[in-house]
């Protein structure tokens, strides 16, 4: 990160990339891929990159990304507003406190660390979707997908490792 003339930071091509590498994986989460269930079968990589990339290099993603990244999942999945940008502010907000507590310690602790987290998130849309359809939803489909995108945090982080260490 450099500062220009005016004191503003900027990162460059390779400050975007987690970014861009979130914005990526967002969009491959809209992809059919598997059976008629795909929808609830994909993991949240959004969730996975932010988590990722924050407890690597917090400052490349900023508050503003991560609501703008979670206001555009919220409209391409046609969930109500709001509730995937709640979700990635609060990861932000929640891996900022917590860091000092897990950095630096291996990679298993990360995944525990994302795990308990992330089925907070998801108990929260959960929550939340229930009292915007007045109706409670299938709790099912929701821990369907938080075992999901807790199993797929390894190789997903994994991969961004690679990416990581090749780019910045």
């Amino acid at each position: 990160m450099s500062r220009n003339a005016s004191g503003i930071a900027t990162f460059g091509l390779a400050g975007l990339t987690p970014v861009a590498l979130t914005l990526l994986l967002s969009a491959f989460m809209l992809l059919p891929l598997g059976s008629s269930v795909a929808g609830y079968a994909m993991p949240h990589l959004a969730m996975i990159s932010c988590f990722y990339w924050l407890s690597s290099r917090p400052m490349l993603i900023p508050y503003g990304a991560c609501a703008i990244i979670g206001i555009l999942l919220d409209l391409w999945i046609g969930v109500p507003l709001g509730i995937n940008m709640a979700m990635l502010l609060l990861l932000r907000l929640f891996v900022l406190n917590q860091l000092k507590h897990y950095r630096g310690r291996n990679r298993g602790i990360h995944w525990i660390v994302f795990s308990v987290m992330a089925f907070g998130l998801f108990l929260m849309s959960w929550l939340l979707m229930s009292v915007i359809s007045g109706t409670f939803l299938d709790p099912y489909t929701v821990f369907f997908q938080w075992l999901i995108t807790s199993f797929f945090y390894a190789p997903v982080a994994y991969l961004l490792g690679r990416v990581r260490r090749w780019v910045l």
